[in-house]
């Protein structure tokens, strides 16, 4: 008989969590496991990468009332006689405006989220949650399964979450899974109690997609000129606004160039800002949310990667089985993601040191291709990953 699993998160909109489950999904053994997904909401640019076997079940009904403005949803509930629900969107929309914390904020909204989130009536094998916070306190709470693995997908103590909050769903998970070694060191400072279900499975990432990928033609790249291109969020963790000074420091040394930035979130007004008052209109281009940022990372010169943390970062990997030129910041992972002065660069983060370090691949052609050469990919790495997973299931 066929292994049940239910994995869910939030949405299916263009990112790491996002990308790694669809690569996961597209790894799975469908002739052992039956498989459903469960997404708050049916949205997203990976929708249309669901392999056909996973079942996608309705998104909660209410849900919606908190995805909209507080007016609309109020107003709706009121009309409807929905008096909870209407005064815990009110809640809800009052937390948002005080707490300053987007992450406690996730945490502590759930408790006006879970009354109107009906349980599912399925039971699996296995639920995997696969991002903190609401996708967490979802599996513990709404789901019945045999085995319960929680996410946290990147640094707890630097996102600055509650302890508190999460104490009692991490005491009915089964397992915690973190993305790296790094990772899991931070989370069991926290949460030393919890030691021993901490357990690292590192993002999955399917080397045949991405190649294949890559090979999709696009149009709005340039030839001829050196080029940079980032993948990731515009969000605080990511700090491509560091980028735009780097860019800046490099536009003052007369070289030439072109700086793609592929993602959405809510800094772009803030980079965008930036990217004008320094005149760099022509030197950097912020491209939006990619599908397929694929064809962009191997036209590119070199993959910039700016963070404030990474657990397992998706996109450096995929830089690497594209075979790229890789200049990283010293965020705590960057290490374990490449060798510095062998398949790569890892710079200070100071905005002089990364554009000497920039400056450097654009004037030396074979310094770039050294580090292109070097660079590799483990072959084993989605078996591995996968071997995790079944050791869970069956034990």
């Amino acid at each position: 008989m066929k292994k049940k699993i239910l994995f869910v998160l939030n949405s299916l909109r263009v990112g790491g969590a996002e990308k790694a489950l669809i690569s996961l999904l597209h790894e799975l053994d469908y002739e052992r496991f039956e498989v459903d997904l469960f997404l708050f909401t049916h949205d997203g640019g990976f929708l249309e990468r669901l392999p056909k076997q996973v079942n996608l079940l309705p998104s909660p009904e209410n849900f919606k009332f908190f995805d909209m403005s507080t007016k609309s949803a109020i107003f709706q509930n009121l009309k409807k006689g929905n008096l909870s629900l209407a005064i815990d969107r009110y809640q809800f929309s009052k937390l948002l405006n005080v707490e300053k914390n987007d992450a406690v904020a996730e945490q502590k909204a759930w408790k006006f989220l879970k009354n109107h989130i009906e349980n599912l009536n399925q039971e699996y094998d296995l639920a995997f949650s696969f991002l903190e916070k609401i996708p967490n306190y979802f599996i513990i709470d709404k789901v019945k399964a045999r085995k319960k693995i929680l996410t946290v997908m990147t640094d707890y103590q630097i996102l600055g979450m509650k302890k508190e909050i999460d104490v009692p769903y991490f005491e009915k998970a089964n397992k915690i899974f973190v993305l790296s070694e790094e990772n899991k060191v931070s989370l069991q400072q926290v949460f030393p109690e919890f030691k021993d279900k901490i357990i690292i499975i590192e993002n999955m990432i399917s080397e045949k997609e991405v190649l294949s990928l890559s090979e999709e033609q696009i149009t709005d790249f340039p030839e001829n000129v050196f080029t940079m291109v980032s993948v990731g969020r515009l969000v605080e963790g990511k700090i491509h606004e560091i980028g735009v000074e780097v860019m800046k420091l490099l536009e003052n040394k007369d070289l030439h160039f072109k700086w793609f930035v592929l993602g959405e979130g809510n800094r772009r007004k803030l980079i965008e800002s930036k990217i004008k008052a320094y005149h760099l209109e022509n030197y950097i281009t912020l491209l939006g949310e990619k599908d397929n940022p694929y064809p962009y990372i191997k036209k590119a010169d070199v993959f910039l990667h700016l963070s404030q943390f990474e657990g397992y970062g998706i996109a450096i990997a995929e830089a690497r089985i594209l075979k790229k030129c890789i200049v990283l910041n010293d965020f705590t992972t960057a290490a374990a993601h490449i060798k510095n002065g062998f398949d790569g660069v890892i710079a200070p983060l100071n905005p002089e040191k990364i554009a000497d370090e920039i400056e450097k691949l654009m004037l030396d052609e074979n310094l770039r291709k050294k580090y292109e050469q070097n660079v590799s990919f483990d072959k084993d790495f989605a078996q591995r990953i996968l071997r995790k997973i079944d050791d869970i299931i069956e034990n």
